[in-house]
């Protein structure tokens, strides 16, 4: 008895082969394709709010406060900038310091920053350009003008790992009442360990 060989069916099933196997060879391809980092890191990652402890510095006097703030834009945007041994630098009795405080409430201030990844691309490194800070402050009942000069220390650095991190230090370096220097003056020192939320 002759067998017959089903031509149209062995051509389906050779088309049904190559059709296989140029599916697996595309998936192949595919897994050699190097995929995206969800980690790598870029500037924007800068963006967002953040919180943590402020450690300021003022002589031999150290303490800390928490603090939040944002980051947009290449600013820095504190709702609340901690101005207390600014304040107790211009007025130093300690009730008089603490009732201005309580008069002046909440300082807005901006902190303008360029970034850039470092040489490892790792961290991404920004660059500061404070603004001077001006309050006016009540003084034995007498509205006054004071002028703080910021210097940054360091540069500030973002980091990106299982937290992701905004380390900064600003010093004041000088403050004006009405123009004129307080002197002697200690500096301030603001150290920002923050943690992006």
């Amino acid at each position: 008895m002759k067998k017959f060989i089903n031509f149209k069916a062995l051509s389906m099933l050779l088309i049904l082969l190559s059709f296989t196997f140029s599916v697996t060879s595309c998936r192949d391809d595919d897994d050699k394709k190097p995929k995206p980092n969800p980690d790598t890191l870029k500037v924007e990652d800068v963006n967002g709010d953040y919180s943590g402890k402020v450690v300021i510095s003022k002589g031999t006097v150290t303490g800390e406060t928490n603090l939040v703030f944002s980051a947009q834009k290449n600013i820095i945007s504190f709702t609340e900038f901690p101005i207390k041994e600014i304040i107790t630098t211009v007025i130093t009795d300690p009730v008089k310091a603490n009732q201005a405080l309580t008069a002046i409430g909440k300082v807005k201030y901006e902190l303008n920053y360029t970034s850039a990844l470092n040489k490892e691309k790792k961290e991404v490194e920004l660059t500061f350009s404070p603004k001077e800070l001006t309050i006016q402050v009540p003084v034995d009942g007498v509205s006054k003008k004071v002028v703080v000069t910021f210097v940054p220390t360091k540069k500030g650095v973002f980091t990106k790992g299982k937290t992701q991190n905004l380390n900064f230090e600003l010093e004041a370096t000088k403050i004006t009442v009405e123009g004129t220097a307080i002197n002697p003056f200690e500096k301030i020192k603001y150290n920002f360990p923050m943690l992006k939320k």
